[in-house]
This record gives structure tokens, C-alpha cells and sequence, in this order.
């Protein structure tokens, strides 16, 4: 409740109303629902509602309506925003009344600022609005509708549950990392060029955030000339112990150093770790399939836009499911994508598609996005299996995962069966000679001039 680094629902409300009850309900169902409990009206409070409602992370807004909010200027502000930035909405009324009744319940008696108030705000919201009230939500249709914003509770059980670290280092998925790497070679080394060639000079340094056991690192960077240094990051710290060993043989060139991205003073790690390798600037960043696993990953690029020389540049490179396409039987790859989405909601499956956002929102500029996109087309059986492999077979690890890790949830385990049975039977459908598949990978350049 009221995490700010993960996705959310903000909750408009007037401070006159007593709404803990309602934000207890949405608790216990495993909301995280995000409101200003303690910001006062003026300039502080605009510029954080405006971040609170303009974030990616917020997927909507609930508006609480009474006698005492259909006459506030903070919700008035608050339904602009909305628009501003077109987010969903609900309407919860705190009184068994709909919105026009209670604005006719309070109208004799408002002075003609307050009705203009009332006015705005009842007119904002369109008769295909959903409504609820308070005391009478029907939570099937509500857990619907924010599905449909692409919104989902952590307890699809209604229970607290208990969802998987993701583990670079395990051995099943160093394999599927190493089969990606390939895959993805082309692209990497596209990207690298084109950044290099925007770079002036010699003797240049690298940070890869995210390197794991470093084994990407060293294929990207290991026979470029103009890169003198290379430093890699992970948090896995047998990850790093594994990478500075593959390193040994190309002597200073590669430093690889545990750490967490997401640490407040992760700035002041990296201006530590440079000055220790004799560097104050780095000149390129490179964040392979790393940011869609940080819950703030624009505080992150902030940070890393104070460690770049002068015509350094980041590349990023991100995946997204709705760059999975296939036919026949689309319906079934939609079922699995938005079903497992629904249990394992800690990493960004949609992150390619906001990589262009993230980076212009952190101040970067001259942003390029290069596609790469690979499908079955006159594949053979060994090669359509393999881009089930890398796609979806580590989909059936993770929920097995997130079963062990809670045991008595039996209708969560039910689910979690269920979606592995339509993965298993979408790996059928890659023997079909006549299916497509097809699946974009996003990769974007940006600097700071």
C-alpha cells in the first residue's frame, strides 16, 4: 500500500472524509493503492500529485465522491490531471447516492464557486463511467476492470503471497541467458557501433549494469580497441565472482563489482567504483534486459546522467510482451501473457514500449530505437523450439517457483497449473509447420546532447 515504486492505482479523496476503512479493504485484497496522506493544499502538493498521477506506474484513478469532495478544489485539480494525462478512472461513492443526487443533494446550499466546482466534477465524468459505493463493491467486476488497465493485486487469492526473487544465477537460467546472448548478438553489436561512432576518442570506459556472470560483457566488449575499460554491475555476488573469473585472461581490462542498482546511494558507489579504476566518466553505459527487474528504474537513469563524459552515450536494450505475436491460435499466447503477468507482477513485462518515455523523462536526448525481430519463418523444428525455449520455458520455472514458495494457497496453485498447461500446450504449436510466431526486441541509444 502507497509503494510508489511499482505499479498502483491513485486514490482521490477530500481530508474531511474518513476513508481508512475503504483503504484497508483494497489492502486486503492485495491493492497497492497510492494517496497523499500528508501532503497540505499549495505548490508542494500540485508538483507531487502531478508526479503521483503523470507516473507510468499508475495505471488509474479511484475518485471518492461524497458531499465533501464533490466541492474540492484538489479533486477538481485532480480529475484535470486525469485527463492530462488519460487515465482510467473509477467513481466510489462514500454515499448510497449517485452522482447526480448527491450533487442535488448539496447544490441549494453552494455558493456559485462551489457549484461551479460541483459542476466541473460531475461533468468530467462521462455515463459510461463505472460507479461503485462504498460498503457494496463488487470486487469480481472491480478485479476486472483494473485487469483490463493492466493493474493486478499481489493476492489473487485475497491471501498475502509470496512471489520469487528472480535468480540470474541459477543454472537453468544461465542457460537460457546464454541462448538469448547469441540471439541477440546482432543487434548488441549494431547498437555498439552506432554509439561508438558518435563518440570521439580513445581509451574509452564502459559500464554494464546488470552483467550478471559477465559472460555478455566480455563477448561485446572484449575485441573493441577503443575500449580500454570495462566495468561490470550485478547484485548477484556469485554471479561477479564467476564473471572475474571468465576475465582473468584479458588482464585490466574487465572489473566486475557487486552491488545494488536500486541502493539511494547508488550514485556514490559508481563515482567510488570509477575514481578506484582511475576514471571520473564513463562513455558508454550499456543495460541489457535490466531495468524491466528494477522497481524504480527511472530514479537509476537519473543517477547514471551524472557519470557520462561529455558525448557518452546508453544503450538500452528491453524486452515487451506485446511484441509477441503468433498465429493461429493468438488467443492462446494473449491467455498466457496476461495470466502470468497477473501472478508474477515483479519485473515490467511491457518495458520495451517505454523505453523511449524513460529516457526522454530522465533528461536524455537524441533518442534512437533500433528493432530487431525474429520469427519462424522457414524455420526447422530445432530452430522454432529453441524461440519457445528463450520465450516461455522459463515462464513454467517461475510459477513452480512461486507455488513452492506458497504451498497452502490452493487456489493460486490451481492457476498457477493452469497457465502451465497453456504454456505446455503452446510449445505444441510450435511444431506446426503453418504457425507463425514472432517476437520484437527494443533497443535505444541516447545522450546527453
Amino acid at each position: 500500500m502507497n509503494d510508489r515504486t511499482r505499479d498502483y492505482v491513485f486514490f482521490s479523496y477530500s481530508h474531511r472524509d474518513e476513508v481508512a476503512p475503504i483503504l484497508a479493504e483494497f489492502e486486503n485484497k492485495g491493492y497497492n493503492i497510492v494517496y497523499d496522506d500528508s501532503i497540505e493544499y499549495g505548490k508542494e502538493w500540485d508538483l507531487s500529485v502531478r508526479r503521483y498521477i503523470g507516473n507510468d506506474k499508475c495505471k488509474g484513478i479511484i475518485f471518492a465522491m461524497s458531499r465533501n469532495s464533490a466541492v474540492s478544489k484538489q479533486i477538481l485539480q485532480e480529475t484535470g490531471l486525469m485527463r492530462e494525462f488519460r487515465k482510467n478512472c473509477i467513481v466510489l461513492m462514500l454515499q448510497d447516492l449517485s452522482l447526480n443526487e448527491l450533487k442535488d443533494s448539496i447544490y441549494s446550499g453552494l455558493d456559485e464557486r462551489s457549484r461551479y466546482i460541483a459542476d466541473s466534477i460531475v461533468n468530467c465524468f462521462p455515463p459510461e463511467q463505472l460507479y461503485a459505493t462504498a460498503g457494496k463493491i463488487d470486487w469480481k467486476k472491480l478485479k476486472s476492470t483494473f485487469e483490463s488497465w493492466h493493474f493486478f493485486s499481489d493476492s489473487p487469492d485475497g491471501e498475502a503471497i509470496v512471489l520469487p526473487a528472480y535468480d540470474a544465477s541459477a543454472s537453468s537460467e544461465q542457460e537460457r541467458l546464454k541462448s538469448q546472448q547469441l540471439g541477440y548478438a546482432d543487434v548488441d553489436t549494431t547498437a555498439i557501433n552506432a554509439a561508438l561512432m558518435q563518440i570521439e576518442g580513445d581509451d574509452l570506459c564502459v559500464l554494464d549494469i546488470g552483467c550478471s556472470n559477465g559472460e555478455l560483457t566480455i563477448s561485446r566488449f572484449a575485441e573493441i580497441g577503443r575500449i580500454t575499460k570495462v566495468i561490470g554491475i550485478d547484485i548477484n555476488t556469485d554471479a561477479i565472482d564467476a564473471a572475474k573469473r571468465s576475465a582473468e585472461k584479458y588482464g585490466d581490462k574487465f572489473s566486475f563489482y557487486a552491488a545494488d542498482l536500486e541502493d539511494e546511494h547508488i550514485l556514490d558507489i559508481l563515482m567510488a567504483i570509477l575514481k578506484e579504476n582511475g576514471r571520473e566518466k564513463v562513455d558508454v553505459v550499456f543495460a541489457a534486459l535490466v531495468l524491466h527487474h528494477l522497481k524504480a528504474p527511472q530514479r537509476l537513469l537519473l543517477s547514471l546522467y551524472y557519470i557520462f563524459s561529455d558525448d557518452g552515450k546508453i544503450i538500452v536494450r528491453g524486452s515487451d510482451d506485446g511484441g509477441k505475436l503468433c498465429y493461429p491460435n493468438s488467443e492462446l499466447l494473449e491467455d498466457i501473457l496476461h495470466s502470468y503477468y497477473a501472478l508474477l507482477p515483479n519485473s515490467d513485462r511491457q518495458n520495451g514500449r517505454k523505453i523511449y518515455s524513460m529516457l526522454y523523462d530522465a533528461g536524455y536526448l537524441n533518442i534512437q530505437l533500433m528493432y530487431s525481430i525474429r520469427d519462424t519463418c522457414n524455420r526447422n523444428r530445432r530452430e522454432r523450439e529453441y524461440m519457445y525455449d528463450v520465450g516461455f520455458s522459463f515462464r513454467i520455472r517461475r510459477l513452480n517457483e512461486l507455488m513452492e514458495l506458497n504451498p497452502d494457497n490452493k487456489k493460486l496453485r490451481a492457476e498457477c497449473e493452469r497457465v502451465k498447461n497453456l504454456i505446455n500446450q503452446f510449445k505444441t504449436e510450435f511444431s506446426s509447420p503453418k504457425f507463425w510466431y514472432c517476437n520484437t526486441t527494443y533497443i535505444a541509444i541516447a545522450g546527453l546532447k
